[in-house]
């Protein structure tokens, strides 16, 4: 697993990210390039406050940003144990 790393999230058609920290079930690093971009990404969220987890829990549509390449991921998430499954749009 990976270091934690910053994210954006978009919930239900924000036009402004919002910034949280999680960790990929990863061994390597994302890619660099968008052709190379996995699609699909699952990991868990780091220090999730509790409004944040509710928040994400009751969108009914949640996006996410992994890196510089600006690939859309479409996520589900489990707010019991903060994990996500996230598959490229």
């Amino acid at each position: 697993m990976l270091a934690p790393q910053n994210i954006s999230i978009f919930l239900n058609n924000a036009l402004k990210p919002t910034p949280q920290m999680a960790e990929l079930d990863s061994d390597a690093a994302l890619p660099e390039a968008i052709r190379d971009m996995p699609d699909q990404v699952s990991g868990h969220f780091v220090g999730l406050e509790e409004s944040a987890t509710h928040e994400i829990a009751v969108a009914w549509k949640r996006i996410m940003i992994l890196n510089p390449t600006q690939v859309l991921y479409t996520f589900t998430f489990d707010a019991g144990s903060g994990n996500f499954n996230a598959r490229k749009r």
